[in-house]
């Protein structure tokens, strides 16, 4: 019949797409994880994702959002055990942690995690968040003056997303100055 659809739209789609179109416009690195499954896997990762880190995003689907694969020798156990435990308590951590590229290349990131609850008050997805700090974790020095460690700063990215009921949402997006 002309005019018609040929389908619906699953509200679980329409719900993720929503999230991804706020966030894209943060101009930060981030993915979307799916709280129900264990280990949380990777859903979703935007252009940013696939930079910082070096990875397709096919090579990042369904990998743990805690970001495991990007550990190495000098990732601290006390850092991955926080992850590991914001993700499974369902709260809202910031954590500078080391990860590793693709390429093996380390890269310091300030890593946000943020869970994302429906109407019915059930966490459903993770937004993690990463803010490459490489810069700000070594010494920067020139010949005529050494830069003062009080003035690095960089944005801390505060996210809130909650169902309100009948498939919408409310997404509050925030970016608070932070001084190293």
């Amino acid at each position: 019949m002309p005019g018609s659809r040929r389908g619906l739209v699953a509200p679980q789609n329409t719900f993720l797409e929503s999230i991804v179109r706020k966030c894209s416009g943060a101009h930060t690195a981030f993915i979307l994880s799916n709280a129900q499954i264990l280990d949380y896997p990777i859903v979703y990762s935007n252009d940013g994702f696939t930079k910082i880190s070096g990875y397709l995003r096919a090579d990042l689907m369904n990998k743990s959002s805690t970001c495991n694969f990007m550990y190495g020798d000098l990732t601290s156990t006390d850092t991955q055990t926080k992850i590991r435990d914001a993700l499974e308590n369902c709260h809202i951590e910031q954590i500078e942690v080391l990860l590793y590229k693709k390429n093996k290349t380390p890269i310091w990131v300030f890593m946000q995690i943020a869970p994302i609850i429906n109407e019915r008050d059930t966490v459903v997805l993770y937004l993690c968040t990463f803010t490459d700090i490489t810069a700000l974790k070594q010494p920067i020095e020139t010949e005529d003056a050494k830069v003062d460690d009080a003035f690095r700063t960089f944005d801390v990215l505060n996210v809130r997303v909650t169902m309100t009921g009948a498939g919408e949402f409310e997404v509050s997006i925030t970016f608070i100055k932070k001084y190293l």
